[in-house]
């Protein structure tokens, strides 16, 4: 099966055919019940947030905190269960920023969980 991303502005494009998996750090609670699953930890810290948004990283240097961030429990297992989950479902990783910013985590995050 294959693991998609987006924005959660486009939820509703997402039914029960997918397994929506929110991965940001908040989540407004009217959002909460629409998801089949919520793993924070695998949103980057917020001083890590803070500096990229700042332009204090560019794109690479964001990556490479991200993944080490991303290295560390419970994180690992989470990327560990989306992959073999993934194998049987499609999986939709959604986050706030719009779909055309390539800049967000959750396509890194992709990359990650497929390289797993």
């Amino acid at each position: 099966m294959t693991i998609y991303t987006d924005s959660l502005t486009n939820l509703s494009r997402y039914k029960s055919d997918y397994y929506r998996i929110a991965v940001s750090a908040t989540l407004p609670f009217e959002l909460q019940h629409k998801m089949d699953a919520w793993f924070y930890d695998l949103s980057p810290s917020k001083s890590l947030t803070d500096k990229f948004e700042r332009d204090e990283l560019d794109i690479n240097e964001y990556t490479d905190l991200y993944q080490k961030e991303m290295s560390a429990t419970p994180a690992i297992s989470n990327i560990k269960w989306i992959k073999d989950y993934s194998r049987r479902n499609d999986v939709v990783l959604l986050c706030y920023e719009p779909e055309n910013m390539n800049k967000c985590h959750r396509h890194i995050l992709k990359q990650l969980i497929e390289n797993s």
